[in-house]
């Protein structure tokens, strides 16, 4: 799995010290995997043409209006899979 860099920008935060006293601020860096990265193109492609299919994990579709009852709906994980927003 290949991997990327993130700042990790909360690090300076957390410092104890005052920000006049803190040494000047390098950026601390995190390594972080990138999950799909080989596979996302052909995944979207396959859902895409319709010769992926879905169905089976996405148990619920609501209008973004809707968005307040979906995440009531997420939030019950024994209820529901996958919960989608139609924009």
């Amino acid at each position: 799995m290949a991997g990327g860099d993130a700042d990790d920008v909360d690090a300076l935060a957390r410092s104890s010290r005052p920000a006049a006293q803190r040494p000047a601020p390098r950026r601390p860096r995190r390594r972080l995997p990138f999950r799909f990265n080989g596979e996302i193109d052909e995944v979207l492609a396959a859902l895409g043409d319709g010769s992926l299919d879905a169905g089976g994990v996405v148990t619920h579709e609501f209008a973004a209006e809707d968005a307040l009852e979906a995440f009531e709906v997420a939030r019950d994980s024994s209820a529901s899979g996958k919960v989608l927003l139609r924009f």
